[in-house]
């Protein structure tokens, strides 16, 4: 601690000389600085300024904003700002969502010399290209966060993204199955005997993830208290060329939950059981299940780790084969032939918190299961079907005479809906 020349303390690095002026002294990794001053306030100033400059030389040496491009200080902010907030130091996509959307149009571009102008003619490129609206907002995001920490570290003084126009997002209906889809797909499955049978149906009973689903172990279920605990998920990405598998944490903190038994869940987790006991002995030597990602629950049929891509492979061979039999069943009828629709994964999901709300489930306990933290996005993956509105419409009854109304209406209870 310095001191003035009454022996008063004045703060770190700070000291008054014998001739009266105030001298302030700075180590910034490598670099000193030295300000002398005869008022102690205005010193303190001046040095708060060379600090702040030397930290934001220290961050790129020797560089400023008319020497260094968009993408060059992507990568700096990715590294410094970005990877250590993310999940296992980011996912290769977050970046290749940057470099493909605005690295390759503007990303040559000193960061001195971009505007407004220029993003919002990137943004009309991407549109054009067939890129969905929702992927530019993704996209600009993070281009949003890329330039803030560029205007803090004084390397830009204006923020081209801010006044940009982007289309509003298409409102895209979410695949779900009916209940007479439903029958027909698991009909399909038990006729055919197919090895995902089981895992269909859990994850139609459970409305997990197919990463949580794959990298669930026999350890997360727990039979006598009949709950499933969701702790991780498996996941695949590209890295150098080659796909990576791992085991990771779920999605988000609230995805870390644990979902109760429904209905058939039992029975179909001890089939599975048996029926992976079976195949491995049959294959002796030739079963492949890795040790290293524990004792998992749902497998190939040669042992590998279930990914999401060989499930949407599968989804979609089912989806083809429903629609081959519901033609030759139209054939044979001289009916028009019913249309089944491509199912994915995770329109298993959608479809199980439908039958949720479909049942009278409180949307709290939903919210609960499905692992949602915001309750919005729970009811957006209910879907109320034309045959339940078509149901409630004739329980309505004479919509227009009130007097015929068999209940009455509390308007109390209809606070907080309107």
């Amino acid at each position: 601690m310095g001191k003035d020349l009454k022996g008063k303390e004045l703060g770190r690095g700070l000291s008054q000389r014998p001739d009266g002026r105030y001298m302030g002294r700075a180590q910034i990794e490598g670099h000193s600085i030295t300000l002398y001053d005869r008022k102690l306030k205005d010193l303190k100033a001046k040095l708060a300024v060379a600090v702040d400059e030397a930290k934001r030389s220290n961050l790129l040496p020797g560089v400023d904003g008319k020497s260094v491009t968009l993408s060059e200080w992507f990568e700096e902010w990715f590294v410094k700002y970005k990877a250590p907030m993310l999940k296992d130091g980011g996912s290769p996509s977050y970046k290749r969502k940057f470099l493909n959307y605005y690295g390759t149009r503007i990303g040559s571009k000193p960061l001195a010399d971009i505007r407004q102008i220029h993003v919002q003619t990137a943004i009309a490129d991407m549109l054009k290209e067939g890129r969905t609206s929702r992927s530019v907002r993704e996209a600009t995001g993070i281009l949003q966060s890329c330039v803030e920490a560029a205007i803090a570290n004084g390397l830009m003084f204006l923020n081209p993204v801010l006044g940009v126009m982007i289309p509003k997002c298409e409102k895209v209906e979410r695949r779900v199955l009916t209940v007479e889809e439903q029958e027909i797909f698991l009909g399909y499955l038990k006729a055919t005997k197919s090895w995902y049978e089981e895992m269909y149906k859990f994850m139609l009973l459970t409305g997990m993830r197919i990463g949580e689903v794959g990298g669930l172990q026999w350890e997360d279920v727990d039979f006598t208290s009949r709950f499933i605990y969701v702790k991780r998920s498996l996941t695949y990405q590209y890295e150098d060329g080659k796909k990576i598998m791992r085991l990771t944490s779920p999605k988000t903190e609230n995805s870390v939950r644990k979902i109760p038994f429904f209905g058939e869940t039992r029975e179909v987790l001890e089939k599975q059981f048996e029926k992976v006991k079976r195949k491995r002995e049959d294959l002796g030597k030739r079963w492949r299940q890795p040790e290293e990602y524990g004792n998992l629950v749902f497998l190939t049929s040669m042992g590998s780790p279930i990914g999401r891509y060989s499930i949407e492979s599968d989804m979609r061979y089912v989806t083809q084969q429903i629609n081959d039999m519901l033609k030759t069943e139209a054939l044979y009828s001289g009916g028009i032939p019913k249309n089944f629709e491509r199912v994915h994964p995770h329109a298993l999901r959608h479809t199980f918190a439908t039958r949720c709300f479909e049942k009278g489930m409180t949307p709290r306990a939903v919210q609960e299961i499905m692992g949602h933290a915001n309750y919005n996005t729970t009811v957006s993956y209910t879907h109320v079907l034309d045959d339940i509105k078509s149901k409630e419409a004739e329980r309505v009854g004479e919509f227009l005479q009130n007097k015929n109304n068999d209940e009455t209406v509390e308007y109390n209870a209809l606070l907080g809906i309107m």
